[in-house]
């Protein structure tokens, strides 16, 4: 971490990361599977340095989509959005309200979406008014005096077409025990393209750097849409447990991204530079299971 890594809620007092990169029974596995104690090391040696590691992915889900228009005939288009199923976002659109938030409650050709506001954060106790629920594909009264169309895309790897949802999610999870064992007592979710979403104390965005792997959060202390001159920026490492310190649970936390289809932070040339890596490993078990598996002889 650049500067001390933050746990969105609650707030540690200190944080103490912790980077294992290959585990003790994945280094186990790796030097059982070649007959040679030369090809296991060479293999294990490439994966710790070469930085070899599964793609994080999305699980399946839906987002929503909106289209923003200006009037309520939905003819002059205003803006487009995807938005995180129940997450929290600053509401730009209105001045009586601070947030807003959408929760799918059914899917399929007919979708219905609960849309609420909120004079803080996305808790029951700051709901400015009862959630209106919305129809997909309707022209409808959304936040402001904006109107818009509803929709569903779903987020998946294996998705395919126009229709999917391209968003790259930050999970932040939380754990009963250190280390990040035991029960997962909570679960939160943030967009990181640079979306503007609320917290109790103001806004704040998340982005992803180019190789997918650090997330930067900066908080808007007292700002309402994510422009105020003073900034708190936190950076995250994904697949890092870190520790709250605590006595009680939550005891320890991790980010993890998940990435999205149109993803596309590294370039090309490391890309194929990746690619080639994983080849060359892939080849290489190979020929140390041909190596276990067939006598002496037949090699």
């Amino acid at each position: 971490c650049t500067k001390p890594c933050k746990a969105i809620a609650p707030r540690p007092f200190a944080l103490r990361p912790r980077m294992p990169r290959v585990s003790g029974a994945q280094l186990h596995g790796l030097m059982a599977f070649g007959k040679s104690n030369f090809l296991a090391a060479f293999v294990t040696t490439f994966v710790v340095f070469c930085g070899v590691s599964p793609r994080p992915v999305a699980a399946d889900t839906m987002d929503i989509n909106v289209v923003l228009y200006k009037d309520a005939n939905c003819f002059e288009r205003a803006d487009d959005m995807i938005l995180l199923d129940e997450g929290c976002y600053a509401n730009r659109f209105a001045n009586l309200t601070k947030a807003f938030s959408l929760k799918i409650v059914v899917f399929g050709k007919n979708p219905l979406i609960d849309l609420r506001e909120y004079i803080n954060d996305c808790w029951p106790s700051n709901l400015f008014r009862p959630k209106r629920t919305l129809e997909g594909g309707k022209c409808q009264l959304f936040v402001g005096g904006f109107y818009a169309v509803l929709g569903l895309r779903w987020r998946s790897t294996t998705c395919e077409g126009l229709g999917c949802s391209p968003l790259t999610i930050a999970m932040q999870r939380f754990y009963a025990e250190e280390g990040c064992t035991g029960v997962a007592v909570k679960t939160v979710y943030f967009p990181v393209q640079g979306e503007c979403m609320r917290y109790s104390n103001g806004t704040q965005e998340f982005r992803l750097d180019m190789d997918g792997r650090n997330i930067t959060e900066v908080d808007f202390p007292g700002n309402d849409k994510c422009n105020g001159a003073e900034q708190n920026s936190y950076s995250m490492i994904s697949g890092t447990c870190y520790s709250l310190f605590s006595s009680s649970s939550p005891r320890s936390f991790l980010w993890q991204v998940e990435l999205g289809k149109n993803f596309a932070g590294v370039s090309a040339s490391t890309r194929r530079g990746m690619v080639d890596a994983r080849s060359t490993l892939f080849a290489l078990g190979a020929f140390a299971f041909l190596s276990a598996s067939l006598p002496s002889s037949d090699i």
